[in-house]
């Protein structure tokens, strides 16, 4: 699925705010396509249908009925890959550490005009994890040649966690330690760790041979 077709459910009861955001992605050429919920509850049934399933999901922290935090558990209950971009306008940092660290949210931000510029980054960075997330097949650089692997069959093959896959779809496009950070939203010292996991699981010793070992276990097509 291409990150411009990924669909995000915002859940916000003021309209006002609701119209901010919508303008924003306008301006930003956001055109993904977006759902609006207006309370906890409202929320919750929409996720709780098989056939909506939102890559991103933008949840204000207080809301009617039902409360940002607890919508948050269920939207990962739900789809455990769901990428949920908290806000609140009385942040905290009890706050966010529930939202991050325990209800598994992607990131927590203040509500405030101000601060449009850094929410909708953060959101084009929501849509990029998802879009990795969902690829399946990743072309891979070898030489002057490009193929195409089933990343789905590697991942079970080498029993690799849903980041370890990430990075490695990363690497296998030529991003550098610091450039799958940024697109996974990790620091550089993370990606390090999971590229030594990743050494380990696949038995190789650097980032030739492991792309190599992908190149040599399944091979889907060749488009050149």
């Amino acid at each position: 699925m291409k990150k411009e077709s990924i669909p995000i459910l915002y859940v916000e009861d003021s309209r006002t705010d609701v119209k901010i955001l919508q303008k924003a992605f306008q301006e930003a050429s956001i055109l993904n396509p977006l759902h609006i919920a207006t309370d906890g509850q409202e929320a919750l049934d929409y996720l709780q249908n098989p056939k909506n399933r939102p890559g991103v999901l933008i949840l204000d922290l207080h809301l009617p009925k039902v409360d940002g935090i607890e919508v948050l558990h269920a939207a990962v209950q739900i789809d455990p890959d769901v990428v949920v971009v908290m806000l609140t306008a009385r942040p905290s940092l009890k706050t966010a550490v529930q939202s991050l660290r325990r209800g598994g949210a992607f990131d927590y931000l203040e509500k405030s005009k101000n601060d449009l510029p850094a929410l909708i980054k953060t959101v084009h960075l929501a849509l990029e994890k998802r879009a990795i997330q969902l690829q399946t097949h990743s072309r891979v650089q070898s030489g002057a040649r490009e193929r195409v692997v089933d990343m789905k069959q590697v991942q079970e093959a080498f029993d690799l966690t849903q980041r370890e896959i990430d990075v490695l779809k990363c690497l296998c496009q030529g991003s550098s330690n610091k450039e799958i950070g940024e697109r996974l939203f990790i620091s550089e010292l993370t990606v390090k760790g999971h590229l030594k996991h990743l050494y380990y699981k696949l038995k190789v010793q650097n980032r030739t041979m492991l792309i190599s070992k992908v190149l040599s276990f399944v091979f889907v097509r060749d488009d050149s």
